[in-house]
C-alpha cells in the first residue's frame, strides 16, 4: 500500500510557525523603517495603496514574537504578548463601534499619519483591529490544556484566515468592499497577507494535535485536503480573476463570461473529482488487502486471538478460540466476556481487563474458560488496549494439558519428598541400629580375645601344635572382627557426619597420605606423582577418608611391584576441574566383576593375598554420594587400576 507522501510537510511542520513568526517580525521592522525614512515602498508595497499604519506593524512584531516565544514552549511570555496585542485592537476597534478617536493608533508617527493618504488619515483598519483581537484570544487559548480550548483558539485563527482572505480577493478582484468597512480605512494588502501567515501559523502551533494533525496525517482524508486544496482555491480564484478582467476589458460579455467560468470551473473540478475518486478506490483496495492479510494472519494463528470491546463483549475471535471452547462465532459474540469465565477467577480477569484498558499492557495473565462441554480450560493470555479503537487485543495460548502436567509433577514432587523422608528415617534407623550393634559386638568380642589370651598363657604349654593353631585361629578372628567393626562404625560416622563446603586442595592432602604410608613402611620402594591444584568444592574432612581410602588400597594392591607407581590427578569435564582419579600400577583386577568393588564387605582377592576388611571403597562411595557425585573405576587385571571420583562442583547435583 502506498502511504500518502506527507513526510516532507511533517518533518518541516515544526519549522512552520517559527519562519512564519520571522516574517511577520521582519515586515513591521520593514514598515517602521518605512515611516522612520519615508521609505513608500516599504509602507504601501505598491504605490497607491493603503499604507500599513505603524502601530499595526508593532503589533505585527508583538504577534510574531508571541508566536515564536509559543513554538518556543515559552508560554508565560507567549500570553503577555499576545493579552498585548488583544489590549490594543480592542480598544481601536470599541473606539469604532462607540465613534470614540482614542489616538492609540497614533503613537507612531502621528504628524505623518494625517499626510499620508489624500482622503482619510492613515489609521488601523476595523477588520485589522478585529483580526488582532480574533488573534491575541486565540494564542491565549492555545495552551494545550484542553481539547475545547485548543479547538476554540483554531476557529479564531481560521476567522482571522477568512477575513484576511477576504481581503486579499478584494485587492485581486477590485472590490472596495471586500477589504474596506464602509467609509472607513481599508485593511492595507501586505496587512492582509500578514494576518493569513499569523493565522497559519497559529493553527501550526500543535502539529500532532487538531487541524493540522490532520492535513499532515496519514489518513486518505488528509491526502486530499494536502493535494486538493492548493489546486482548487489559487484555481477558482485565477478564474474569477481572468473572467472579470475580461469583462472589463470588453474581450467578452458578461452572460460569456459566466458561461466561460462555469466550463472551466466544472472541467477542473471534474477532474479532480475523478482523481479523487481514482486515489481513495486504490487507498480502498491497499485497504482491503491489508485486511484480507490481517484475515488470513488471524485465522492462521496457532494461538488464540480475540478483541473485546470496553462493553465487555467479544468483538472478533478466531478459530482457535472457537475450537478450544467449542462455541460458534455467534454464540461467542453474543454473550459477555465474564458469562465464559470461572467464577473464582473473575474477578482478577475484570481486574486486568481494567488494567489493560488503563493502557498497561498484559504479559502474563492465566484465568479458566468454560467450554461448551462443560470442561474448564486454562488459557495464558497477553493483551494491550489501542486508544484508536477503543478495543482490547488479545492472544491466549491454552495451557490445561500444561497445567495438568505441572499438577503431575507437583503430586510426584510431594510423593518423592514423602519417600525420600520415609527413607532418610530408615537410613538413620539403620545406621543408629549399625552404630548400636557394632558397639554392643565389642563386649563379647573383648571376652573371646581376653580369654583366648588367657587360655593360651594357662594352658598354653600342655597344649600340641594343633591346639595352639586353633587359639591363634580364634584371636585372629576375633581381631579381624575387631577392625569390621571399626570400619562399621566409621562408615555409620559418614552418614551422620555434619558438612561443611568449602574449596579443598587435595594435592597437598595426597602428599601427605603418601608420605605417611612411605614412613610405616620404609622398605618398599614406591614412587609416585601428584598433580598440583586439584581444588574440589567439599567437606576436607570427608575428602581425606576419601583419599586416605583410595591411596591406602592403592599402597596395599601395588605391594607385589617392585616398581610401584601412583599416581593423583585432576578429572575434567569441559575444560573445568570436576574431582581427581588415583591411578596404580597394581595387580588390577577384572572389569566383569567391578559391579562389586563399591559394596560393603565385597573382596575381590582373598584375606591371605592382600589382607582388609572391604569396607575402604563402600567409605569412598559414600563419601562421593554425599556430595552428590560418583566414583567409578577403570583396571585391567596385572597391570593396574584407576579411580575416578566427581565431587562438589556439579551445581546439578545436591550435596546429601
Amino acid at each position: 500500500m502506498a502511504r500518502p507522501k506527507s513526510c516532507s510537510l511533517r518533518q518541516i511542520s515544526p519549522f512552520i510557525t517559527p519562519s512564519i513568526s520571522g516574517v511577520a517580525i521582519t515586515a513591521g521592522v520593514l514598515v517602521l523603517i518605512g515611516w522612520a525614512l519615508d521609505v513608500d515602498k516599504l509602507k504601501r508595497v505598491i504605490p497607491g495603496l493603503v499604507s500599513m499604519n505603524p502601530v499595526t506593524a508593532l503589533l505585527f512584531i508583538l504577534a510574531g514574537t508571541g508566536l515564536w516565544l509559543k513554538s518556543g514552549g515559552r508560554t508565560s511570555e507567549a500570553k503577555l504578548l499576545a493579552g498585548g496585542v488583544l489590549a490594543v485592537g480592542l480598544v481601536r476597534l470599541v473606539g469604532y463601534v462607540m465613534d470614540i478617536d482614542v489616538g492609540i493608533d497614533q503613537w507612531l508617527f502621528p504628524t505623518k499619519l494625517e499626510n499620508d493618504q489624500p482622503s482619510f488619515p492613515n489609521r488601523m483598519s476595523p477588520n485589522a483591529a478585529l483580526n488582532f483581537v480574533l488573534f491575541g484570544c486565540g494564542l491565549l487559548l492555545m495552551d494545550g490544556t484542553s481539547a475545547v480550548r485548543r479547538r476554540t483558539a483554531e476557529f479564531f485563527a481560521l476567522l482571522v484566515g477568512f477575513i484576511s482572505l477576504l481581503a486579499l480577493l478584494g485587492y485581486a478582484y477590485q472590490v472596495n468592499w471586500l477589504y474596506g468597512v464602509t467609509y472607513f480605512i481599508p485593511m492595507a494588502l501586505h496587512t492582509a497577507a500578514l494576518f493569513h501567515l499569523i493565522a497559519f501559523g497559529m493553527l501550526c502551533l500543535c502539529p500532532s494535535e487538531g487541524k493540522i494533525a490532520f492535513i499532515l496525517g496519514d489518513s486518505p482524508g488528509g491526502a486530499l485536503v494536502r493535494h486538493l486544496f492548493p489546486v482548487v482555491v489559487p484555481g477558482l480564484v485565477l478564474l474569477g480573476w481572468l473572467r472579470l478582467e475580461g469583462e472589463r476589458n470588453g474581450y467578452f460579455a458578461a452572460d460569456m463570461g459566466t458561461t466561460l467560468y462555469t466550463i472551466v470551473a466544472l472541467c477542473m473540478v471534474s477532474a479532480l473529482i475523478w482523481w479523487s475518486a481514482l486515489s481513495l478506490h486504490r487507498t480502498d483496495k491497499a485497504r482491503q488487502h491489508v485486511e484480507a492479510e490481517l484475515k488470513r494472519f488471524f485465522t492462521l494463528s496457532l494461538d488464540a486471538l480475540c478483541i473485546i470491546g470496553r462493553d465487555g463483549y467479544f468483538k472478533r475471535v478466531n478459530p482457535v478460540f472457537m475450537q478450544a471452547l467449542g462455541y460458534t462465532e455467534d454464540e461467542i459474540l453474543t454473550r459477555p466476556v465474564m458469562d465464559f469465565i470461572h467464577p473464582d477467577d473473575r474477578e482478577k480477569t475484570e481486574h486486568e481487563l481494567a488494567r489493560v484498558a488503563a493502557g498497561v499492557s498484559v504479559e502474563h495473565f492465566e484465568n479458566r474458560y468454560r467450554c461448551k462441554d462443560g470442561t474448564w480450560r486454562w488459557l495464558w493470555w497477553k493483551g494491550q488496549f489501542l486508544e484508536t479503537e477503543k478495543l482490547i487485543y488479545g492472544t491466549g495460548r491454552d495451557v490445561t494439558e500444561l497445567k495438568k502436567t505441572q499438577e503431575e509433577i507437583r503430586e510426584l514432587n510431594s510423593t518423592l519428598q514423602e519417600r525420600a523422608t520415609q527413607l532418610d528415617a530408615s537410613n538413620q534407623e539403620l545406621e543408629a541400629f549399625s552404630y548400636s550393634v557394632s558397639h554392643d559386638l565389642r563386649a563379647p568380642l573383648r571376652g573371646i580375645s581376653g580369654f583366648t589370651q588367657a587360655l593360651e598363657e594357662h594352658a598354653g604349654k600342655s597344649l600340641d601344635e594343633t591346639g595352639r593353631s586353633y587359639l591363634a585361629r580364634v584371636r585372629r578372628a576375633a581381631e579381624r572382627m575387631g577392625f569390621l567393626i571399626d570400619d562399621l562404625l566409621k562408615l555409620s560416622r559418614l552418614t551422620r557426619a555434619e558438612m561443611k563446603l568449602e574449596t579443598v586442595d587435595l594435592s597437598p592432602m595426597a602428599e601427605s597420605i603418601l608420605t605417611q604410608l612411605s614412613q610405616n613402611e620404609p622398605q618398599r620402594q614406591v614412587q609416585w606423582k601428584v598433580t598440583p591444584g586439584i581444588l574440589v568444592n567439599a567437606d576436607a574432612a570427608l575428602m581425606r577418608v576419601l583419599l586416605e581410602n583410595l591411596l591406602e588400597n592403592a599402597w596395599k594392591f601395588t605391594s607385589k611391584n617392585p616398581a610401584a607407581l601412583i599416581e593423583v590427578g585432576i578429572l575434567e569435564t569441559d575444560g573445568s576441574a570436576m574431582g581427581g582419579y588415583v591411578r596404580d600400577n597394581g595387580v588390577g583386577f577384572d572389569m566383569r566383576y567391578a559391579s562389586k568393588l563399591f559394596g560393603a564387605f565385597q573382596r575381590l582377592h582373598s584375606m591371605i593375598e592382600f589382607p582388609g576388611t572391604g569396607i575402604g571403597l563402600a567409605t569412598v562411595q559414600r563419601v562421593v554420594r554425599r556430595h552428590g557425585g560418583r566414583v567409578w573405576a577403570d583396571a585391567e587385571l596385572n597391570v593396574g587400576s584407576t579411580f575416578y571420583f566427581e565431587v562438589g562442583n556439579d551445581k546439578s547435583k545436591t550435596p546429601v
